[in-house]
C-alpha cells in the first residue's frame, strides 16, 4: 500500500487512530508534504494530530533507516533505558512494518531551530541549553545498560568519514554537483588524514542520533513554566557511536549558518565577506558557550579529558561541514561560492582545531 492524501484516512480509521465521525464533523486536514519520504500532517483540533511517514522507495538502505527511526521511538516509550529520551520525542503511535508506515505526534505548533533562528534574527542561549540537556540524555545511554536495546542498530562509522576511500564506481553515480565537493575532499591530503584519524578511534559506547542539524531539533512554545521545549525528530541514522559526533554536529551548524548567511555572489577578499555575514559569528558564540557549558555539566563525561572532548568534537564538526556542503549540492547543477567556503572552513579547523576552537566558537 502506497499512502496518499485520499487513502490515508481510510487506513488511519482502521488502525484505530481516527474515528469516522471525527471526519464526518469535520475535525481532519491532512497536508502532504514529502521529501525523502512520504510525509502526511493530519490536523485535528479536537483529536490527537498525527505525523505520517512511509519510505518513498522501497530499498533495503530506506526500509533499514525507517526502522531504526520506529525503533528509537518504541524505544523510548517502552524500556527504562531509554526512558530519559521520551520527553525530548514526539509520542510514538504506531509502526506498520510490513508496508513502511510510521506514525508519530504531528508537533503543530513547532518550528525547528533553523526557523526559529531566522524568525528571531538572533541566538538565544536558552535554546542551546535545550540542545545540549537533550543530547546529553541520549549519550549517557549506553549499551550495556538494557541488553533488548543493543541489537537493531549497525554501529557504523558516519559514512563521510570514509569519503577518503570512495572508488571510480562511487564517483560515477554521482550527480556533477556531488561529485565536485568529493574531488575537492579528495584533492587535499589533509582531508584524508583528519578523516581516517578521526574514524580510527571511534568508539560504539554512547547512543547518539547521528544526523544533527538544527533542522532536526523543533521548539514549541514555552510551557506554563516558562521554560522553552524541545524535541529531537528524524532518527533514521541513531546508532551506538561516538558522543563527539553530534557535539561537533552542534559547533558546525552555527558555523555553516553563518558562512551562508555571507553573501554568495560578491566578489570580495574573504575578510570582506566575514564583515558582511548577514549574521556575525560573534552573535553566535554566547549561545555555542552556553550549549557546552552545559552539555559538559550534563553529560558526565567522565572517560574523557574536557579538551580531549572539546577538540575531537570541533574535528567532527569540521567533517560534518563536508557532509553538510555534499548535501546542500542535492539541488544544484554546479558548485557554489558557498561551498567553497565552508570546505575551506572544513579544512582549516581539521588542520588547526585549537585555533577555531578559541577564534571562532569563543571557548
Amino acid at each position: 500500500m502506497v499512502v496518499t492524501t485520499s487513502n490515508l484516512v481510510y487506513y488511519l480509521i482502521d488502525r484505530g487512530l481516527v474515528a469516522a465521525d471525527s471526519v464526518v464533523d469535520g475535525d481532519y486536514m491532512v497536508a502532504e508534504t514529502s521529501r525523502r519520504n512520504r510525509n502526511f500532517k493530519i490536523i485535528r483540533r479536537r483529536h490527537p494530530s498525527y505525523f505520517v511517514k512511509q519510505i518513498e522507495t522501497w530499498d533495503p538502505h530506506a526500509i533499514a533507516t525507517l526502522q531504526c527511526e520506529a525503533r528509537c521511538y518504541w524505544l523510548a516509550q517502552n524500556l527504562a533505558a531509554f526512558a530519559p529520551l521520551s520527553p525530548f520525542l514526539p509520542k510514538y503511535y504506531a509502526f506498520d512494518q510490513s508496508r513502511n508506515i510510521l506514525i508519530v505526534e504531528l508537533l503543530q505548533q513547532g518550528e525547528d531551530l533553523t526557523e526559529y533562528h531566522r524568525r528571531l534574527a538572533r541566538f538565544p542561549a536558552e535554546a542551546a541549553r535545550r540542545v545540549a540537556e537533550a543530547l546529553a540524555v541520549c549519550h549517557r545511554i549506553a549499551p550495556a545498560r538494557e541488553e533488548a536495546g543493543n541489537s537493531g542498530f549497525p554501529r557504523k562509522v558516519p559514512w563521510i568519514l570514509t569519503a577518503d576511500q570512495l572508488t571510480a564506481d562511487t564517483f560515477a553515480a554521482m550527480s556533477r554537483a556531488h561529485s565536485q565537493v568529493m574531488a575537492i575532499v579528495r584533492q587535499y591530503p589533509e582531508f584524508q588524514q583528519s578523516l581516517q584519524a578521526l574514524r580510527s578511534p571511534w568508539s560504539f559506547d554512547s547512543f547518539i542520533h547521528g544526523d544533527v542539524k538544527w533542522d532536526n531539533f523543533v521548539v514549541e512554545p514555552a510551557n506554563g513554566d516558562g521554560e522553552l521545549r524541545l524535541k529531537i525528530v528524524d532518527w533514521e541514522l541513531a546508532d551506538w557511536g561516538d558522543p563527539c559526533w553530534d557535539v561537533g554536529a552542534i559547533f558546525q551548524a552555527y558555523l555553516s549558518f553563518w558562512i551562508f548567511s555571507m553573501p554568495a555572489g560578491a566578489d570580495a577578499e574573504p575578510s570582506e565577506l566575514v564583515t558582511r555575514a548577514q549574521y556575525p559569528l560573534e552573535a553566535m558564540q554566547p549561545a555555542i558557550r552556553e550549549f557546552w557549558r552545559t552539555y559538559l555539566e550534563e553529560s558526565r563525561m567522565e572517560a574523557r579529558s574536557v579538551q580531549e572532548l572539546l577538540e575531537r568534537s570541533v574535528m567532527c564538526g569540521a567533517a560534518r561541514m563536508i557532509q553538510t556542503a555534499y548535501e546542500a549540492m542535492s539541488y544544484s547543477t554546479g558548485i557554489s561560492a558557498s561551498i567553497v567556503c565552508l570546505l575551506q572552513l572544513s579544512l582549516n579547523v581539521l588542520t588547526q582545531p585549537q585555533e577555531a576552537i578559541h577564534d571562532l566558537l569563543g571557548l
